[in-house]
């Protein structure tokens, strides 16, 4: 985790700091090698949001876009007392999950049912090719407003198939200014759709609580 309260504060990890789980109010103790990025720790090493996943620079580059108040929010259902920590919870309700691991069709399923009001970002690099197969596979436009392309996937990865059946919007990151709404996608056939959208814009629009936005392409 990035943060712990230390003294009633929301706090990153700092060498011999100790701290409070902000989710279950357990202690946590700072974790600051050389390898990997600095995070809190459960001090009991059991953490207590199964849906956790350890994180990575690109977890903490997408976090850092936000206020340090939306990041790691406890989300507490109130009809089960069931309790995750959400990447990012905006002060207009919005949940931004940050998804670099592999993570189970029934999980994806889940975690829209508990947030409800939910965008997915996937990273697309997790992959070493699979960037280049998204590439290799943009053709089109196919629509104009709002924009989209069409994609086929060539590659052995299942990036896109399991994201197919997503309930809510989901954008692929490949690490560039353009982020890839997944539209579409038949997994038998392996084609689809895909949308694009600036990074910029659509921060900007998560901000403000602004509907996401789309790309047109002008005449």
């Amino acid at each position: 985790m990035k943060y712990a309260k230390v003294n009633g504060k929301k706090v990153e990890a700092k060498p011999k700091l100790r701290g409070i789980c902000t989710n279950c109010s357990q202690e946590m103790v700072a974790k600051c090698g050389r390898v990997k990025i600095w995070h809190w720790a459960h001090k009991s090493r059991l953490h207590c949001d199964p849906w956790w996943e350890s994180e990575t620079e690109w977890h903490r580059n997408w976090k850092n876009n936000f206020p340090v108040e939306w990041q790691e929010i406890s989300h507490k259902d109130k009809a089960s007392n069931e309790r995750h920590i959400a990447d990012v919870k905006t002060s207009h309700g919005l949940v931004l999950e940050f998804q670099h691991s592999l993570i189970s069709p029934a999980e994806v399923e889940s975690r829209e049912q508990f947030y409800g009001n939910l965008i997915w970002i996937v990273d697309g690099n997790r992959s070493e090719l699979d960037k280049g197969h998204f590439n290799l596979g943009l053709s089109g436009p196919i629509q104009k407003d709002p924009l989209a392309y069409q994609i086929s996937w060539y590659g052995r990865s299942r990036l896109l198939q399991n994201w197919a059946e997503s309930k809510v919007m989901v954008y692929l990151d490949f690490g560039d200014e353009i982020l890839w709404r997944l539209v579409l996608y038949n997994s038998q056939k392996k084609t689809g759709a895909v949308g694009p959208l600036s990074k910029k814009a659509f921060i900007e629009d998560c901000l403000n609580g602004y509907p996401i936005r789309v790309s047109k392409l002008e005449e």
